[in-house]
């Protein structure tokens, strides 16, 4: 079988370019462009990756912007601090919490503490239940990681068959941690049929590799690269890796002198391939593309506070 690798850079270029450009015509028509804060922590394998690609990114479509790095050891009460600051500021417009958080911190108290008028991802409390419950019509910016997938699936020509089977795989930890659990839900709400089952397990069920073979629809968000295996997979089933791991770092071959890192999911691509009828992998699948989702809602941010210079700022903290 053929396993049809869906990958993201088209799509993420060309929302990139999208987003670029009305940054430019926003800039020349009112002379401001939008601001955006990145709050990352040192502790995260891949922060000191991750946080400057996001930084550099941003800059690059035009953006004003800002960035909190805090310690491994911050308290509550200085990430509350910092949140508050850039609420506070008119001149950020979206407010990026970069994940995972410490394990000390509650990561729903901490998102409920941003402004949802500034929380462009769809994680903020009020943004799920807008996410889970459309008919409210009070939703602002659309959720990044359903979005993603919606846009990535549309540029690949890609058809969700009805009544398909969905298995999402979660670690022990994303599954006792509120936030990430309340992600993969509001994301299920919006890409997964009405009519398909749905089943999320935990990576160390003993029933693991059953319900992984009755999937047609295979998510796996794990922080154990590989673990996965290629014998648990339906023949034509669909796979979507989501969570990065750092493996380990070796040198550029553009220039040995730095460390470029080696990245891997839940899932072995080589094994999958001839078995999975597709796959978004890990790197350069699904995560590519929620980046520019996150861009392209801190327009539509800028946009809102510009028609409305003086919201009201509804929080649940």
């Amino acid at each position: 079988m053929e396993t049809k690798i869906i990958k993201g850079e088209m799509i993420r270029d060309q929302i990139f370019g999208e987003v670029k450009a009305e940054v430019a015509r926003l800039h020349e028509k009112y002379n401001q462009v939008p601001g955006i804060a990145f709050i990352g922590f040192s502790c995260v394998p891949l922060a000191k990756y991750n946080i400057p690609m996001h930084l550099q990114m941003a800059q690059s479509v035009g953006f004003r912007v800002y960035k909190e790095i805090l310690g491994n050891d911050a308290a509550e009460e200085d990430v509350f601090e910092v949140i508050d600051r850039m609420n506070a500021d008119k001149g950020i417009h979206a407010i990026c919490l970069l994940q995972p958080l410490p394990e000390h911190l509650n990561p729903v108290r901490i998102v409920n503490r941003i402004d949802p008028l500034k929380e462009v991802e769809g994680f903020h409390p009020q943004n799920m239940i807008n996410t889970m419950i459309p008919d409210l019509k009070a939703g602002m910016y659309p959720m990044c990681l359903p979005t993603a997938l919606y846009e990535m699936f549309r540029e690949a020509e890609f058809h969700i068959p009805e009544e398909s089977e969905w298995v999402f795989v979660l670690d022990d930890g994303f599954m006792t941690n509120a936030l990430t659990r309340m992600i993969v839900r509001s994301a299920a709400s919006v890409v997964v049929p009405k009519d398909s089952p749905v089943m999320f397990i935990n990576k160390n069920s003993v029933h693991l590799a059953d319900h992984i073979r009755r999937a047609d629809f295979l998510v796996v968000v794990t922080k154990f690269p590989e673990y996965i295996k290629a014998e648990w997979i339906k023949e034509g089933a669909c796979i979507i890796d989501i969570y990065s791991n750092l493996v380990k770092e070796i040198p550029s071959k553009a220039d040995p002198s730095k460390q470029v890192p080696i990245i891997r999911g839940g899932i072995n691509v080589g094994s999958v391939t001839g078995i999975a009828g597709s796959l978004l992998p890990i790197p350069g699948g699904l995560m590519t593309v929620v980046m520019a989702i996150l861009f392209r809602n801190t327009v539509i941010a800028f946009k809102n506070r510009i028609k409305q210079p003086n919201p009201s700022v509804l929080s649940f903290a």
